[in-house]
């Protein structure tokens, strides 16, 4: 799948601007969190501005560099690159390789521990019930493109 491709699937799943106060993310815009924005721009010599302001260039450069190929989703093939992909771009990088590994690259075995993820997060969590419907959607929106 094309990076265009996989970001497009995902952003249909970050929308647009919020400021969640459940959200330990913060402030965040297309799923670009201001802290994020703020290093980009940084990097770039840029003066900070809220990330409601964010571009979509901005947003596709920080996609492509930070989520794409930095989480190696550019060397899988389908869909495990596009599972990948969102995964990095929900739950990081980190975690999004531990899902990786653990999955044995097994595309319907990612997003079980995806989900499972989930549940046990709000477990934990339980003020992070108010995202679990969206996070499941967005599972599901994932096994669609399954074979």
């Amino acid at each position: 799948m094309s990076f265009d491709r996989a970001l497009a699937h995902t952003l249909k799943f970050e929308g647009g601007y919020v400021d969640h106060p459940a959200d330990p993310g913060g402030a965040t815009n297309k799923g670009i969190t201001q802290s994020v924005y703020d290093a980009d721009r940084d990097q770039a010599g840029l003066p900070r501005q809220s990330v409601k302001f964010i571009s979509e260039d901005e947003v596709r450069h920080i996609y492509e560099r930070d989520y794409w190929r930095a989480s190696g989703a550019s060397g899988l093939a389908e869909p495990l690159d596009l599972l990948h992909f969102d995964a990095a771009v929900n739950h990081g990088l980190k975690r999004a390789g531990i899902f990786l590994a653990d999955s044995k690259g097994d595309p319907k075995a990612y997003l079980d521990l995806r989900e499972r993820f989930y549940y046990d997060l709000v477990a934990r969590k339980p003020s992070m019930t108010v995202f679990l419907k969206g996070w499941l959607n967005r599972v599901a929106g994932l096994r669609k493109v399954l074979p």
